[in-house]
């Protein structure tokens, strides 16, 4: 008898541990889109900027242990990522871009460095997105700072409740981050701090995030990104 419960709690063990390994936090399937609402506010301004955005896997080829999944943006910018098996983790590739600003951090680096999540911090080479395409009362200023992400998994959730939908095995993500730029050499450094919060579900990858750049000088104030998954389809 104690045989027997001792093999159905090594069998319950391993299904579960499957479980975990099994999840899919990076959809790579040819045709897949993500329909996305972004709203971009600033405090300096005190306006809100909202649009759509659809990101659609275009290809996806699989070589060895690497599976590359390219992603196409509707607003024309294309991301070429590798699904590495062997290594356990996820590298952007390439990045066209279809705007001006500009890529200052490295195009080549891991995104997540465990598919699992059982390494539950890490840290990434990111840079200022949403100040920097701002134009402030400061001409021909562009802040062009890159900076070292620290990410955490905050916390694991069963289940999710977002926009009258239901999502399974959800992963709370943070990123701080702090950097600085010349704005005008009169007045010094301008110091910025930056948060990312994800929201990342199985079978489907980022359903919400929302992102703060925030500053010490009036002249940039606070930028702040949210965006919500509208639909998913697969």
């Amino acid at each position: 008898m104690k045989m027997i419960l001792l093999n159905f709690f090594i069998v319950l063990l391993t299904i579960s541990s499957c479980e975990i390994d099994s999840k899919d936090y990076f959809p790579f399937s040819v045709g897949a889109k993500w329909l996305y609402s972004i709203t971009i506010s600033s405090s300096y301004t005190g306006k809100e900027y909202e649009k759509r955005l659809m990101i659609t896997n275009v290809s996806s080829k699989k070589t060895n242990d690497i599976v590359e999944v390219s992603k196409l943006h509707s607003d024309g910018s294309y991301y070429t990522y590798e699904i590495n098996k062997k290594k356990n983790q996820i590298v952007r590739s390439s990045v066209i871009l279809a705007f001006s600003e500009g890529m200052v951090e490295p195009i080549k680096k891991i995104i997540y460095p465990d598919l699992n999540f059982k390494k539950n911090e890490w840290i990434i080479k990111e840079q200022l997105f949403l100040i920097q395409g701002f134009q402030p009362p400061l001409l021909n200023v562009k802040p062009r700072s890159k900076f070292d992400m620290r990410y955490k998994v905050i916390k694991k959730i069963d289940n999710l409740k977002l926009n009258g939908q239901n999502y399974k095995f959800c992963l709370l993500i943070e990123g701080i981050g702090n950097t600085s730029f010349i704005g005008d050499t009169r007045s010094g450094p301008i110091n910025v701090e930056v948060t990312n919060t994800e929201w990342i579900c199985d079978g489907v990858g980022v359903v919400k995030q929302k992102r703060l750049e925030k500053t010490n000088a009036s002249a940039f104030g606070n930028m702040t990104l949210e965006k919500h998954l509208l639909s998913f389809e697969n």
